[in-house]
């Protein structure tokens, strides 16, 4: 295997990782979407229930942001596996 193959390689296995944290992150988002409809004032009424669905609202925009965050941060991670492999590959044959 040569040098361009073990930075290709690098970058195919940033990239499944990235694939396997997006899996993760939709199926986040489709739990959460399985618990919205519940958060009505049907299911739970009173003082608890209103503070608890605001905390929860709350906690689903940070949630929501950080998973509408992730393909910018994928794409960010595999360039940086990418340019740290490029770097150690002319590392290793300038040596």
């Amino acid at each position: 295997m040569g040098w361009g193959d073990l930075v290709a390689q690098a970058v195919d296995d940033a990239r499944a990782d990235m694939n396997t944290v997006q899996s993760a992150a939709d199926a986040i988002s489709a739990a959460i979407g399985n618990v919205k409809p519940w958060l009505t004032p049907e299911t739970w009424d009173g003082g608890a229930a209103t503070a608890w669905v605001g905390e929860w609202t709350s906690f689903y925009q940070g949630v929501q942001n950080c998973l509408n965050n992730l393909p910018s941060a994928e794409s960010d991670v595999i360039s940086a596996v990418q340019t740290q492999m490029q770097a150690e590959v002319r590392a290793r044959q300038t040596a």
